[in-house]
């Protein structure tokens, strides 16, 4: 529970290799040629776990730098919600000067690279060198690569403390919340929710340029 953020990549993962196991017609590689390891199911459908009905739901307010990385849940109001557009979750990367594949690189809320290249004689550490390996229509890429990259929709919600909850004489409070997969459209505006899931932190690198005179690299 405490740090659920860590955990919650290799939990989907678990649940991706109990689902093959009691359904594995739903491997598309081991139905077609009988290759069941880990680098041909990366063409396969992500797998996501929901979970609900957490013993205690915490209003907006009750946040606090404790629960970050911590399994919670919340309740509030929807507000506002955004378009529904495609996220990098896992990305497998080739190396542009060796053309080694370097797989399974977990994205961390931005474009992740690789920050060295695997092959001994290459030693590539240049991000830019680094080319995003897309599978299209499910297609295998060369054996031995590791596999494509792995995209799921999201959608983020503007979610506003629920109006009994607002001590008097203050301003309600707001949250942005990330969902993905299946649960995107599941909510609009006005819909009091329970959410489940964890609380990073991102900051906004353009809001903070916004709040004073731009940094500036100096040669001194």
């Amino acid at each position: 529970e405490s740090e659920y953020v860590r955990f919650e990549y290799y939990l989907r993962r678990a649940a991706k290799e109990f689902v093959f196991a009691c359904h594995p017609e739903l491997d598309r590689d081991s139905s077609g040629g009988g290759n069941t390891d880990h680098s041909s199911r990366s063409t396969v459908s992500s797998y996501f776990v929901a979970i609900y009905n957490a013993p205690s739901v915490l209003p907006v307010r009750a946040l606090r730098t404790g629960t970050i990385g911590r399994f919670s849940s919340i309740s509030g109001t929807v507000t506002r919600t955004s378009d529904v557009r495609p996220e990098l979750l896992v990305g497998s990367f080739r190396c542009r000067k060796c053309g080694l594949v370097a797989p399974d690189v977990i994205q961390q809320y931005h474009l992740t690279r690789p920050p060295l290249c695997r092959n001994p004689r290459c030693q590539n550490r240049t991000s830019s060198e680094f080319h995003l390996e897309v599978t299209i229509g499910g297609a295998t890429m060369e054996e031995g690569s590791g596999g494509g990259s792995e995209f799921v929709d999201w959608q983020r919600l503007r979610v506003q403390e629920n109006a009994d909850e607002i001590p008097p004489g203050s301003m309600p409070r707001t949250i942005d919340v990330i969902v993905r997969n299946e649960m995107v459209e599941r909510a609009k505006a006005g819909d009091r929710v329970v959410l489940t899931g964890s609380l990073v932190v991102v900051p906004d690198g353009s809001a903070l340029a916004r709040a004073g005179e731009a940094a500036r690299a100096s040669g001194n």
